[in-house]
């Protein structure tokens, strides 16, 4: 709470700079993720956080204003090492644990244990990360990037040359795979 009360103050004292986002971030994020543009204050992501293109992160809910001319505003959390599909949606005051997968689409109305995967609409627990893992590895659809995706890890962005190494390892692999 300190830590969102600073950053509170923070943006009320000086201008803020384009690139200073109003909500908490930890380090080492990779995300596509429109945060809430009310609020955002309320919204707080922690370490290694990766997000798909189109997903949204809100802190607040006008659905009421119409009718009472006030707006619902509840903190939103994220945890570490969470990543969040295309598309999914994680509504005001939800809390998402540690190591949690979103999966596209979903609908977060509620919290989300650490290391499970949810997806849906609504949201709702499919299995733990570590089943997800053991099935990905029987259908054989895990690949190693090259060392470079790492970068990501300190804040830089992958090349397209990166990019163009790892299509190729993965397409030489799936057609070889395929030809069988």
């Amino acid at each position: 709470m300190k830590k969102l009360i600073k950053t509170i103050l923070k943006y009320n004292r000086k201008p803020v700079k384009k690139e200073d986002p109003l909500y908490i971030i930890g380090n080492n994020k990779h995300h596509n993720s429109l945060v809430d543009t009310l609020i955002p204050q309320l919204v707080e992501i922690g370490d290694n956080f990766i997000s798909a293109p189109g997903s949204i992160i809100l802190a607040h809910d006008a659905s009421l204003f119409s009718h009472s001319g006030k707006y619902r505003c509840q903190k939103t959390v994220i945890g570490n090492n969470v990543f969040v599909g295309a598309n999914a949606v994680i509504l005001p005051g939800v809390n998402i644990g540690d190591g949690a997968i979103i999966g596209a689409g979903a609908v977060v109305s509620k919290d989300v244990a650490s290391m499970v995967v949810v997806a849906g609409n609504p949201a709702k627990f499919i299995c733990t990360v570590n089943e997800y893992l053991k099935k990905c590895e029987l259908k054989g659809i895990l690949y190693e990037p090259p060392k470079a995706f790492f970068k990501v890890n300190k804040g830089e962005k992958i090349s397209k040359i990166d990019i163009s190494e790892f299509q190729k390892k993965i397409l030489n692999n799936f057609f070889k795979t395929d030809e069988k």
